[in-house]
């Protein structure tokens, strides 16, 4: 799923939570909408073949979307700000910053930040306050984000790094044996064989040829490997 529409599904999701929310036909039913959301997100999960414990939605996907449903669907209708659930909106936040890009997270977290404002809480001062503490903490998630990901490249720069230099040895090794062990030899045999090289002259090209066989299928081994 590409940016642009992970972005315009979860603003839709955020609209259609609110007018839920403010509909009383349709309130009535938000925990069995909420209960039904969250075993759909796990079978999404199911059918992604994640892992029991890997509970985050996938990058890019439609998890994101589901998961956003369920959590503005629950915080908005136990209270919003007032609700003892409300912390759930900062593990939302985190798995927003994580599963998608820096461009849908920025700007879903101020679509998030007037869905709250809208709902409202009893208390103003308290309503800003904790506002302000969406887009703080979006920053501050990117920024980890953005050091897990550094991390994670230099670890597989360091990796291809070792694999190079573990085939430049293997390849080494390969060559010693390769001069020690069939080269010097044939090279010994052909010395020996033209002390009277005008009787022995097939031979010699004979054991040419079968040196030159062998350094050809070496080379190729070689070029396959890189």
């Amino acid at each position: 799923m590409s940016a642009h529409i992970q972005t315009l599904l979860l603003a839709i999701t955020i609209g259609f939570v609110y007018w839920w929310l403010h509909t009383s036909a349709l309130s009535y039913f938000t925990l069995q909408v909420f209960a039904l959301s969250v075993a759909l997100y796990f079978v999404l999960k199911r059918m992604s073949k994640s892992k029991l414990w890997h509970i985050a939605p996938a990058a890019q996907s439609f998890e994101m979307i589901l998961a956003t449903f369920a959590f503005l669907l629950i915080i908005g209708y136990t209270g919003n700000l007032d609700s003892v659930i409300f912390p759930l909106t900062y593990i939302h936040l985190f798995f927003l910053v994580f599963s998608t890009q820096t461009s849908t997270s920025i700007t879903t977290s101020l679509f998030l930040a007037v869905f709250h404002y809208a709902l409202g809480g009893s208390n103003q001062t308290q309503l800003i306050s904790t506002l302000l503490t969406i887009p703080v903490l979006v920053v501050l998630f990117l920024f980890t984000k953005n050091q897990y990901e550094g991390l994670q490249k230099e670890k597989r720069i360091n990796r291809g790094e070792e694999i190079a230099l573990t085939n430049s040895l293997n390849e080494q090794r390969q060559l010693v044996n390769l001069l020690s062990n069939f080269i010097q030899p044939k090279l010994v045999q052909i010395k020996d064989m033209s002390l009277n090289a005008e009787k022995n002259r097939s031979a010699i090209m004979g054991q040419i040829l079968i040196m030159q066989m062998e350094i050809s299928k070496f080379l190729q081994k070689s070029r396959n490997d890189e």
